[in-house]
């Protein structure tokens, strides 16, 4: 056998065998560190409710981490016999001129049609799978905002990604659609919330008194994080009212959707007490005016567009 020839077999091999053993110890690790971050989590839940399960968050770390075993388990079968292939390939690749030509091309074109046709669908979310799996977009445990719904992501299989939404139902996609899919990730980076919540008064009113309600309304809330002093501002001064927001930080997505419920609450309770009117009531009492007869189909069609 030519020197050369053997020279090439051994470094393919030696090669071969170091990239299968760096690829599954790169593997490895990647799974232990994504298995210490779901054994980490606290919460699995979008909002915090009382479930019917016993110890619902021991259960869904439970289903969490039964999902990676799988899915890296599948990885790792699935890269290692592609390197190998590819390994033993080489190795033979000096010998198949021995081979005729029209059989491999023949081999090849069959193999390939049967596998494009009857696979295609798989094939393309086990790509898209494993792109999400090593990526750090998209993981076990985060919240996040996916065509409007708002959830937290429960498992991400080999050929779809599973979104517990707030009401408990599954959202599933596949992994070819969720990769291509913009989202709104809540707790990539970390899990603060500046949370807003958007109102109206209508002209004439003290906005002073308004401020201060809608500070109050958010420095009371047991889900505010006292971080920084909860803010208002005057957004914009439309035709029929002014518009408010006030904002306060929460410590994660699921505090500060019951802050802005809270801070709703509170402020319509202050609001109300106060004797403040939103501009929706002032259009209503226009209406009910003497004299308001004639306006009155505008006013409801100024309040529907209001409340709208």
């Amino acid at each position: 056998m030519d020197k050369s020839l053997i020279i090439y077999l051994i470094s393919i091999g030696a090669g071969g065998a170091f990239l299968i053993w760096w690829i599954r110890r790169h593997i490895a690790t990647a799974e232990e560190d994504r298995r210490t971050r779901v054994e980490g989590l606290k919460r699995f839940d979008p909002i915090k409710t009382k479930t019917p399960f016993d110890m619902p968050l021991k259960l869904a770390r439970k289903t969490a981490l039964e999902g990676l075993e799988t899915r890296f388990s599948i990885i790792r079968k699935i890269i290692v016999l592609s390197m190998t292939g590819l390994w033993l390939f080489a190795l033979t690749f000096p010998f198949i001129h021995n081979v005729p030509a029209t059989l491999i091309s023949l081999l090849i074109a069959t193999a390939g049609v049967v596998v494009g046709i009857a696979s295609r669908p798989f094939i393309e979310n086990l790509v898209c799978g494993i792109v999400i799996t090593f990526g750090h977009t998209l993981r076990v445990g985060h919240t996040v905002v996916v065509d409007g719904n708002y959830g937290t992501v429960e498992d991400i299989s080999i050929t779809h990604t599973t979104i517990k939404i707030w009401n408990w139902r599954r959202y599933i996609i596949p992994n070819s659609r969720m990769l291509q899919k913009d989202f709104v990730n809540l707790t990539m980076s970390d899990s603060y919330q500046w949370a807003h919540v958007e109102f109206f008064v209508a002209y004439g009113t003290d906005l002073q008194v308004v401020r201060t309600a809608a500070i109050q309304a958010a420095s009371e809330s047991s889900y505010f994080s006292d971080h920084e002093t909860p803010r208002f501002w005057v957004m914009d001064m439309e035709k029929a009212a002014i518009k408010c927001w006030v904002a306060a930080w929460a410590s994660s997505p699921t505090n500060a959707w019951l802050l802005r419920h809270e801070i709703r609450t509170n402020l319509v309770l202050s609001l109300t007490e106060a004797g403040i009117k939103t501009h929706l009531h002032e259009i209503i009492d226009r209406a009910d005016s003497p004299g308001g007869q004639q306006s009155g189909g505008t006013a409801s069609t100024a309040g529907e567009q209001a409340l709208g």
